[in-house]
């Protein structure tokens, strides 16, 4: 059992092991300061899985930014790989506050530029003997890691205004940092079928910025895909709440609507959404059954 677990912590010991190996660099290099406070942290984290997690995230990451080496982006992908890109980003996401190298999270704004060189990380992997075919899929994982921690704490309350034109645009991306990247994902976040979807992705095909391009499509596919299911649940609750008020049982419901009892458990549990016409259908005969006006004791 034990060498099971080894085996398993295998890519989060490479991940550490591997900035410790080049820690004459890390040590002499313009990030200094921020692996000495980052050493100072990992020396805290609880000797666990979730522990080792981090400590390989966090590592791995400055690593990516301080130095920036086909290791790197390999230990990257393998963690997105076996943990997921969003778990991943959130611990990534921690970095700037646990080292507290300024307020303008430059460690995040760096990373997300670095990881984003998906034709440089591309070539950097396939030096080291790695097939193309496998180089390609390194960089589009992480690719996928910086999108997804710009994505780790975009807030849809706190969007920025559209940039007016694709200089505005290309101020925002290559002048100011992951903070202001995330208010503008936020004009998304709030309405991801809005017309500023199309008219972002215009502007950064018109400033030749097609990373930025497909992270403004992409952002607003996952917020489509959230919100459409936010409304299948509210959906499904307002189902149930219509069956409750009926004062039928499901099976008894099923049958008054002219649907299987299998078919209405579906609906009221959120796994379909029913039609717009078997929506006005379920509302209309809760409420003539909840006033007692066409309910057949028959069916009870």
């Amino acid at each position: 059992m034990q060498g099971d677990s080894d085996q398993g912590h295998a890519p989060l010991h490479a991940a550490v092991l591997s900035g410790l190996e080049r820690i004459d660099r890390l040590e002499s290099g313009p990030h200094a300061a921020a692996w000495r406070r980052l050493v100072g942290v990992l020396a805290l984290l609880p000797s666990s899985p979730d522990g080792a997690l981090k400590a390989a995230v966090l590592t791995n990451m400055l690593s990516v930014v301080a130095l920036g080496d086909a290791e790197d982006y390999l230990h990257t992908a393998t963690l997105v790989r076996r943990f997921g890109h969003q778990q991943v980003a959130q611990l990534q996401n921690e970095l700037d506050d646990l080292i507290k190298v300024g307020p303008d999270l430059p460690l995040t704004t760096a990373a997300c530029r670095e990881l984003a060189r998906t034709t440089h990380i591309e070539r950097a992997v396939a030096t080291t003997g790695v097939s193309g075919e496998d180089a390609a899929a390194v960089a589009e994982k992480c690719y996928g890691a910086a999108f997804w921690l710009l994505m780790a704490d975009v807030d849809p309350t706190n969007p920025a205004r559209v940039p007016r034109d694709a200089q505005e645009l290309t101020q925002v991306i290559e002048k100011r940092g992951a903070a202001e990247w995330r208010r503008v994902l936020a004009i998304i976040a709030g309405n991801p079928w809005g017309p500023e979807v199309n008219r972002l992705v215009e502007l950064a095909n018109e400033a030749d910025l097609p990373a930025p391009a497909a992270a403004v499509e992409w952002c607003a596919k996952v917020y489509r895909k959230r919100f459409e299911e936010a409304e299948r649940l509210e959906v499904a609750k307002e189902i149930r709440r219509l069956v409750a008020i009926s004062g039928c049982s499901q099976r008894q419901f099923a049958q008054y609507i002219g649907t299987s009892p299998s078919r209405l458990s579906t609906y009221v549990n959120g796994l379909v959404t029913p039609s717009a016409a078997m929506m006005l259908r379920i509302s209309r005969s809760a409420s003539a059954l909840a006033q007692g006006a066409t309910w057949s004791g028959g069916l009870h």
